[in-house]
Order: C-alpha cells, then sequence, then structure tokens
C-alpha cells in the first residue's frame, strides 16, 4: 500500500522532500516503526534507481536478497542486524542504528559474509522437549540447546539459520545500543543489576553509563567479536 513520504517512520534516515510517496511495510518480520521498505532502501538509501518501476525491475530479476534469501517484494520491511546483498554491488551491507536512532544501511564487514547475528527475545519448550528460540527479527527456529535463554544473541550462518557461536550476556561483553539516549553506541558491560521487582534489569557500562538490559545487543565476547562497520552508506538529513 503507498503511503505518504511524509508519514513514514520517523526512524528513516531519508530526505522527505525528494519523493512524494513511500509504500508501508508489509508485516513480515520487523515492525512498521523499525523497519525500512525495500523500495526506500533501494531507491532512498543505495540510490539504485529514481522510480518506483525501476526498482520494481531490480526486485523482479531476483537480485536482491535479505539474509541469503531473495526478495521481491518491494514492501518487504528490513531492520536492524538484516544482511542485504544486491547482485550488481560487490559490497553486503548491513542495518544498524546510528546515534540519532536513525536506521542507516553500512557496509558489512568481508569477514561477517554469511553470517548474521540474532538476539534471543523469546524462548519457549514444545511439545518433543525441543527448545523453540524467537528473535529480534520474527524468525525462529527449534533447537535442542537449553542452555540458552533470551538476552542471549546467536552467530548463525544465513540462509540455513545454524548456530555458528552463542554470545551470552555477561561482563565484560561488547555491546551495541539499540534504544535510549545512548542508542547506536558501542559500549562494554561492567556489571548487570537484576531486580527483583517488575523493574527492568539495569547495566553498567565501562563508559560511564547505565541503561536497562532491554537495549543490549551482544556483539561480541572475549572470545569473538561481530565486526560492527563504521561506514555508513547514506548520510541524508530530513
Amino acid at each position: 500500500m503507498k503511503t505518504k513520504i511524509m508519514m513514514a517512520s520517523r526512524k528513516l534516515k531519508i530526505p522527505r522532500k525528494t519523493n512524494f510517496w513511500s509504500v508501508t511495510p508489509t508485516p513480515a518480520t520487523h515492525s512498521k516503526e523499525d523497519s525500512i521498505p525495500m523500495l526506500i532502501a533501494l531507491r532512498d538509501y543505495l540510490k539504485l534507481g529514481d522510480k518506483e518501476r525501476e526498482i520494481t525491475r531490480i526486485l523482479n530479476n531476483n537480485m536482491v536478497k535479505v539474509d541469503g534469501r531473495i526478495v521481491k517484494d518491494r514492501r518487504f520491511p528490513v531492520g536492524f542486524m538484516d544482511v542485504l546483498s544486491i547482485d550488481t554491488l560487490e559490497n553486503d551491507y548491513i542495518i544498524v542504528y546510528d546515534r540519532k536512532g536513525k536506521l542507516v544501511i553500512r557496509q558489512n564487514a568481508p569477514d561477517n559474509k554469511g553470517l548474521k547475528l540474532f538476539k534471543v527475545v523469546k524462548k519457549t519448550i514444545i511439545g518433543t522437549g525441543k527448545i523453540q528460540l524467537g528473535f529480534h527479527d520474527g524468525k525462529t527456529i527449534v533447537t535442542d540447546k537449553k542452555d540458552i535463554n533470551t538476552s542471549d544473541v546467536l552467530l548463525m550462518k544465513v540462509p540455513d539459520l545454524e548456530i555458528e557461536n552463542v554470545l551470552k550476556i555477561a561482563e565484560g561483553d561488547k555491546v551495541f545500543i539499540t534504544g535510549g539516549s545512548h542508542v547506536g553506541e558501542l559500549a562494554t558491560i561492567k556489571s548487570i543489576e537484576v531486580k527483583k521487582s517488575s523493574v527492568k534489569n539495569m547495566v553498567y557500562l565501562n563508559e560511564g553509563f547505565s541503561t536497562i538490559k532491554d537495549y543490549m545487543f551482544v556483539v561480541g565476547t572475549p572470545k569473538y567479536t561481530f565486526k560492527t562497520p563504521e561506514i555508513e552508506v547514506i548520510s541524508n538529513d530530513e
């Protein structure tokens, strides 16, 4: 469904006066507020075409993949940590937040090729005695690894979703902040304060600030660090 670009999510880092029309992202993975519709990603961020029909042609030619799978829907939402690949471009790209909380597209590090980080947001025991894990991007897997908990981050191969490593949230971990006044920053966990009430758990960082545990996305442990790219593909202001 088409919508005026002025009505698009305020987390999109795009000029609001260059194009009049946007599209509403399909209810697939990420929320409407925390995702970039594919049309906007290819047209306004990567600038692969000026017109919607040009982007539609690229998609119809099977040239675009998200997390290793072909995407044809111009309304398909891409969000935090999604890996975007286009056949005509040499580099893969990753979606992250900048320090203003805007969704930006950055070149992915070559070492990350074929890999993606998934934060566990839901853990359910299913009838077979196995564990179903739900992730921040809406995907799910079934595993027999019972020691994985919510807030842990899994390094997995895409598109097969094979677990390569488990990054458990702990002191000394390197984290990407996904919300609050320090959104978009990389920091190192100093300590975690677990609350006994319904108040959210707090995390204290070596950099001198604290924030709630919900905003922690582990990207590194003492044994492994996922390379978070710094080069932004586009930096248009509204």
